[in-house]
């Protein structure tokens, strides 16, 4: 069994931490296996499609749509979205610290800078956050974009080196990034922020045993109840594991087909 945390990875300290937990994670359930590297931009894909997952970071458009044969082991608490419920996030749209936008409208017509077509937080969160703004007709808001920059950290840096003028940016991994490499973060600014949704998930492959399924789902939730467990959630800025609903996760593949409806079918 492999396990992998690369889409929170956003430094080398988150990176290290979501190892240590998805290796105390094991211990706990009896699992046998590995959390092993896969650092971007390895495609995610290729990932998903192993026949051995059991506790791999899955976006959760993709799981909305069933593109990949996996079931939902736990979602992860951010300490910083419990206002909109736990297990919920959103994306910051973030400009340059001395940019002269003061809102979305105002970046209208620049350079939209986008993580992949494939992701929640880096694309599809924001096009259904634009239909609002769209003229009957109209699909086109801005002339450029920069993408696929694959991470969240690349929007942040194209965004704060000058080359896009906006880009969406998971606040989870936001979080992360201001307690790392504040230094980075304090280049930029957000200008608004997309509604929220459910979390990215630890997903496992479908051919799991179901007791090995429930095991590490049992270990994923104890990391609350003790010491050691919650210096591991302190360390990544979580409160703790939630066993998410499939069914919150349709709400993603709604939005991304009003997208489709509306004409809106990329970005820009």
């Amino acid at each position: 069994m492999i396990a992998n945390g690369r889409m929170y990875s956003v430094t080398a300290a988150a990176a290290a931490g979501w190892k240590t937990l998805l290796q105390a994670v094991y211990r706990r359930a009896g699992i046998s296996g590995e959390v092993i590297d896969y650092p971007a931009p390895a495609p995610l894909e290729a990932l998903w499609q192993r026949p051995d997952l059991a506790g791999v970071f899955m976006c959760g458009l993709p799981f909305s749509l069933g593109l990949f044969p996996v079931v939902a082991i736990a979602a992860p608490v951010p300490l910083h979205s419990l206002p909109d419920g736990p297990g919920s996030y959103r994306s910051r749209l973030i400009v340059a610290r001395d940019a002269p936008y003061r809102q979305l409208r105002d970046t209208f017509g620049g350079r939209l800078a986008f993580t992949n077509p494939e992701s929640h937080s880096g694309y599809s969160a924001l096009r259904f956050h634009l239909l609002p703004f769209l003229r009957p007709g109209q699909t086109t808001l801005y002339r450029e974009t920069t993408g696929p920059l694959v991470t969240p950290r690349r929007v942040v840096e194209a965004v704060a080196g000058g080359d896009a003028d906006i880009g969406p940016v998971d606040s989870y991994a936001y979080e992360l990034l201001a307690r790392d490499e504040p230094a980075l973060i304090e280049k930029v600014r957000v200008i608004d922020h997309t509604a929220p949704a459910p979390m990215p998930l630890l997903v496992a492959s479908a051919s799991l045993p179901p007791a090995a399924l429930a095991a590490l789902q049992r270990a994923f939730i104890a990391l609350a109840r003790d010491n050691s467990g919650s210096a591991l959630l302190a360390a990544l800025q979580l409160q703790g594991f939630k066993i998410p609903d499939p069914r919150d996760y349709q709400l993603l593949a709604r939005r991304a087909a009003a997208a489709e409806q509306a004409g809106y079918r990329l970005l820009r």
